[in-house]
């Protein structure tokens, strides 16, 4: 009988594990959802999340450290925009499946 095997190594899922307490956050969320098919300025994301710019400001370093989005300086301004677009997939499939009454 041949054993099981995992279909990545142990490292993979530490990695994946680190990023995803990261987007463990409703806010951050939320952001890279309004980014995804757009540039958006800090000042834009704090009035669309209601929230101060410095907090915005916070998630978007963490999501810049985490290399999903980019930053574009333009005057005084800089527009964050997703580096790509498939990491907020999981919120459109989990959507879907509470609203089909499967979560």
């Amino acid at each position: 009988m041949t054993a099981i095997k995992s279909p990545y190594p142990k490292e993979v899922y530490e990695n994946n594990a680190r990023v995803y307490k990261l987007l463990a956050n409703a806010k951050r969320l939320e952001i890279l959802n309004i980014i995804k098919g757009r540039e958006a300025s800090v000042k834009e994301l704090a009035e669309a999340l209601k929230i101060r710019m410095p907090n915005v400001s916070q998630h978007l370093a963490i999501l810049s450290y985490l290399r999903l989005v980019k930053s574009r300086r333009e005057g005084k301004s800089v527009f964050y925009k997703i580096t790509d677009p498939r990491i907020v997939e999981s919120c459109r499939i989990f959507k879907e499946l509470r609203e089909s009454s499967k979560l």
